[in-house]
C-alpha cells in the first residue's frame, strides 16, 4: 500500500501544530473552509482555552489518491510520552519551527526522538506572515541544526493558508509510504497507541496496523495478558470515528474491543489474532512522576469526587489514584500525575466538568524507599536561552542541586544539566522565566533514580503531627525547609484563644519552632470597671486564672487550620 502517507506534526508549545493540522484538513477536503472551530483536533474545551494541545489527535486524509493519516501531538513536556507513542506508528515527521521564536528546547527533543526513530523529517518555518518574524534567522538555525540546505526548509503560514500546500507536496515526495510485508491474509499486528472508554462500546483501542487486516467481528486478543474480544467496529478518524469494513496493514484506525475497563487495553500492548503466540514489541509504560493530594472542600462530596475521579482515570491511562484521610482535611485521594501541568489540567477538569470544589496539595515527587534509605528521581534538563541570561541560569541550576553536562552557543546558548526532580517542580520555572525575562525554554526527562541523604520532615501544632504538611526532604534543604516552613505557618494560622508552638522534625531533632500568642482578653475590666479597684494582689490572682484557663484549653483544643494556608504554605 504505497499510498499511504503516515505523518506527525512535532514542534515546541505554541508553534502551530493545530492550526497547521486545520489548514490541511481544508485543502484536502477532509472538513469544509469557515464552517468548524478553529483547533478543529483539539476537542477539549481546555485545550482551546489554553491554546495548548494536551491529547494527541489522528485524522485521515484523501489528497491525490493518497491516503494520508496525520497524528497531531502535544508540545508541552507533560504530555512527551504522547509524542513517543505517536512516533512508532508513523515514518515521517513535520518538524514546525516559529518564525519568531526559532528553535526551542521541545524542538530539539522531539527532533532527537524523532532520528531516533529513523523517520523521515519535513523542516517548516511558521507565522513568516508575524511583522516580527525573523524568517532568515530561524532558517539557518534549522539548517544548521539538521545539517541540511536552507531550500529543503518549506516557510509558511499555517494561519493564512501561504505555501501550505507545499507541505502536502513534500508529504507525498519525501516521506516514503509504509514497509508492507505479505499478504492481507497475513496474522493481524495492530500497536495500540491511545485508547478511550465509550459507555456504550467499552474501549476503543487507536491502533496502528502493521500486519495483515482487521475486520468486525474478528476473534482477537491482546499480546500482553491473553485477554480475549471480538472486535465489533473497525474504522477510521475523519478526525469522527467512522466504521469501515476493515484496516489493513500500514493503516491508522480504531478497534472497538467491547471491553469494559481500559486498563485491560494497555497503550503499548498489541492486538493479534487469538491464535498467535506474541504480538510486536511495544514501549515502556506510562507511569506518574508527581503525586498530589486532592479533598473536597465539604467532606460530604466524597463520593462525587469519587466518581469524577473515576470517570477521568477512563479516559486517562495515564492517572492513579487511591482513597486517603487525613485528620485536617477529612476523605481524599492521593493522586499521581505526569507533571505540575497534567496535574492543573485534571483539577480544571474536576472543578469544570463536574462542579465539584477542591483542595489539592502541592505536588512532591515520589520516592524510592529502601529500608531506611531514599532514593529520588534524577532528571536531564535541556534549556535554551539568549546569550544575556547564561550567568544567571547557571547560577539558577547551581541553586536547584543541578549538574552541569554540556553547553553549545551555535545560535542561542543550549545547557544541559541533571537535575533532582524535586527541585524542577518547586519554583525552577517560575524563575527560569523571570530571569530570562520569558526567553527561555525548558525541556526534561527522568534518566535514573539515585541514593541521596533524606528523610521525612514533620511539621507538629502543638506536638501533633500534620501529615498534609510533611516531606521528603534532603538533608541538605532540611534546615532550610524547615525554618521556611514554621515562619510561613506562623503567618497562615489564625490566632488561637491559646498558644501555638509550630515545629519542625527532621531526623528525629527538632530543627526549626515558631510561637503563635493567643488572643488575650481583657479580664481586669468587667461592665466598664476595673476589677478590683485598685489591688495589685487580685489582678494578679485574676490574670493566672486566665493562664491556668488557657493551659486547659492548650490541652484539649485543636489547632484550626484554614484550607487555603495547605496552598498558600507551599507557594513560594
Amino acid at each position: 500500500m504505497t499510498s499511504i502517507r503516515n505523518f506527525a506534526i512535532i514542534a515546541h508549545v505554541d508553534h502551530g501544530k493545530s492550526t497547521l493540522a486545520d489548514r490541511l484538513l481544508e485543502l484536502t477536503g477532509t472538513i469544509d473552509k469557515g464552517k468548524h472551530d478553529e483547533q478543529m483536533l483539539d476537542r477539549n474545551p481546555i485545550s482551546r482555552e489554553r491554546g495548548i494541545t494536551i491529547k494527541l489527535a489522528p485524522v485521515r486524509m484523501d489528497y491525490k489518491n493518497y491516503i494520508l493519516n496525520l497524528i497531531d501531538t502535544p508540545g508541552h513536556v507533560d504530555f512527551s510520552y504522547e509524542v513517543d507513542r505517536t512516533l512508532a506508528c508513523v515514518e515521517g515527521a513535520i518538524l514546525l519551527v516559529d518564525a519568531t521564536q526559532g528553535i526551542q528546547a521541545q524542538t530539539i527533543a522531539n527532533t532527537y526522538k524523532a532520528i531516533e526513530k529513523n523517520l523521515t523529517i519535513i523542516p517548516v518555518v511558521n507565522k513568516i506572515d508575524m511583522p516580527n518574524a525573523e524568517v532568515e534567522r530561524v532558517t539557518t538555525e534549522l539548517k544548521d541544526f539538521l545539517g541540511i540546505e536552507a531550500d529543503q526548509i518549506i516557510p509558511i503560514s499555517a494561519k493564512t493558508g501561504e505555501n501550505v500546500e507545499r507541505i502536502l507536496e513534500a508529504i507525498i515526495d519525501i516521506i516514503p509510504g509504509p514497509d508492507v510485508e505479505g499478504e492481507v491474509t497475513s496474522p493481524l499486528q495492530a500497536l495500540i497507541f491511545d485508547s478511550y472508554f465509550d459507555t456504550h462500546k467499552g474501549v476503543i483501542a487507536f491502533v496502528r496496523v502493521f500486519s495483515g487486516s482487521a475486520h468486525a467481528g474478528d476473534a482477537m486478543k491482546l499480546a500482553i495478558g491473553d485477554r480475549l474480544f471480538a472486535s465489533t467496529e473497525v474504522g477510521i478518524f475523519t478526525p469522527d470515528l467512522v466504521p469501515i469494513e476493515c484496516i489493513n496493514d500500514g493503516e491508522i484506525g480504531y478497534i472497538v474491543t467491547n471491553l469494559k475497563d481500559i486498563h485491560d487495553v494497555r497503550v503499548g500492548d498489541t492486538i493479534i489474532e487469538q491464535k498467535q503466540t506474541q504480538g510486536l514489541p511495544g514501549y515502556k509504560e506510562v507511569r506518574p512522576m508527581v503525586y498530589a493530594s486532592l479533598f473536597p472542600t465539604d467532606t460530604n462530596d466524597f463520593e462525587n469526587v469519587k466518581k469524577s475521579i473515576e470517570k477521568i482515570y477512563l479516559t486517562d491511562s495515564a492517572l492513579e489514584f487511591k482513597a486517603i484521610y487525613s485528620q485536617a482535611l477529612g476523605p481524599g485521594f492521593r493522586v499521581g500525575f505526569l507533571g505540575l501541568l497534567h496535574a492543573d489540567v485534571i483539577r480544571e477538569r474536576l472543578e469544570r466538568e463536574y462542579n465539584l470544589s477542591l483542595v489539592l496539595t502541592p505536588p512532591q515527587v515520589d520516592y524510592q524507599v529502601e529500608g531506611n534509605t531514599y532514593k529520588e528521581p534524577i532528571v536531564k534538563i535541556l534549556i535554551i536561552t539568549p546569550q544575556g541570561y547564561v550567568g544567571g541560569v547557571m547560577q539558577l541550576c547551581e541553586e536547584h542541586r543541578a549538574h552541569f553536562l554540556h553547553m553549545d552557543n551555535k545560535n542561542q546558548v543550549t545547557l544541559e544539566y541533571e537535575m533532582p526532580l524535586s527541585e524542577m517542580i518547586s519554583d525552577f520555572f517560575d524563575q527560569l522565566k523571570s530571569i530570562t525575562s520569558g526567553y527561555a525554554s525548558f525541556d526534561w526527562e527522568l534518566i535514573r533514580y539515585e541514593h541521596v541523604d533524606a528523610d521525612k520532615l514533620s511539621l507538629m501544632l502543638n506536638g501533633d503531627e500534620v501529615e498534609e504538611f510533611s516531606q521528603v526532604v534532603v538533608t541538605a534543604r532540611s534546615l532550610e525547609v524547615g525554618q521556611y516552613l514554621t515562619k510561613k505557618l506562623r503567618e497562615l494560622i489564625p490566632r488561637q484563644q491559646y498558644e501555638v508552638k509550630i515545629q519542625a522534625k527532621y531526623k528525629g531533632k527538632i530543627i526549626a519552632s515558631e510561637k503563635l500568642s493567643p488572643f488575650r482578653k481583657d479580664v481586669l475590666t468587667k461592665g466598664g470597671k476595673t476589677v478590683g479597684g485598685g489591688d495589685v494582689g487580685r489582678k494578679k490572682k485574676v490574670l493566672e486564672r486566665q493562664k491556668e484557663g488557657k493551659k486547659k484549653m492548650k490541652m484539649i483544643g485543636h489547632v484550626e487550620v484554614p484550607k487555603d494556608a495547605f496552598m498558600k504554605l507551599f507557594k513560594k
